[in-house]
């Protein structure tokens, strides 16, 4: 069936620039495709899911609202996630920097509703069931090996990337990755030893 919507952005540098342009179809984009990994994020470093929720609304709210003044990021994703980490961890936003003085939001708030985060969280709790062992292996690890393995695997940002994210050097990166990777191996080979013994039972 055919419909009214463009096509989507060719390139992250395109739909960046459209976006600081005020295109709200880039700003459509972007949303639906960081959003949820926004989620999924934030959700490992606060154990609230409304005010992660939330921080991910204020994060695309504080993009548009100071878009005219933003440059274009190297790696977006990398961009947004730290921008949400900052909001979760205390520090500080766009919104205490003087270059930024953009303040029209031109009812941006009902794109943020499209989809909607109760929408984002049932999705994501779909995709967690599907996945429900590793997701159960991967909470037992400490919490910088589970946030360098999800920054790695599932958002694919470089050690370099993970370790300003973090505030480390990019050795403490590897080595996290590596021992959760060692963690995760040898918990799920048990895993699945004893439900094999337990078929056998």
């Amino acid at each position: 069936m055919a419909t009214d919507r463009p096509p989507p952005f060719e390139t992250d540098a395109l739909l960046w620039k459209a976006f600081t342009k005020g295109n709200t179809q880039a700003f459509e984009q972007l949303y639906r495709a960081h959003a949820g990994p926004l989620l999924t994020y934030g959700k490992r470093l606060h154990p609230n899911s409304a005010a992660v929720a939330d921080a991910v609304q204020d994060v695309f709210l504080e993009i548009w609202k100071y878009r005219a003044t933003l440059t274009t990021p190297a790696n977006i994703r990398y961009y947004l996630l730290r921008i949400m980490r900052n909001r979760l961890t205390g520090s500080l936003s766009l919104r205490s920097d003087p270059l930024h003085q953009a303040d029209d939001l031109d009812g941006v708030e009902n794109l943020l509703s499209i989809p909607s985060v109760e929408t984002l969280l049932s999705d994501l709790d779909r995709r967690e069931l599907q996945v429900n062992r590793l997701r159960r292996a991967v909470d037992t690890l400490p919490a910088r090996q589970q946030e360098a393995l999800v920054l790695a695997y599932y958002h694919q940002l470089s050690n370099e990337e993970i370790a300003s994210l973090m505030g480390i050097n990019t050795q403490s990166v590897i080595n996290n990755i590596n021992r959760a990777i060692h963690a995760l191996r040898q918990l799920l080979i048990s895993v699945l030893l004893l439900a094999s013994w337990s078929l056998m039972t």
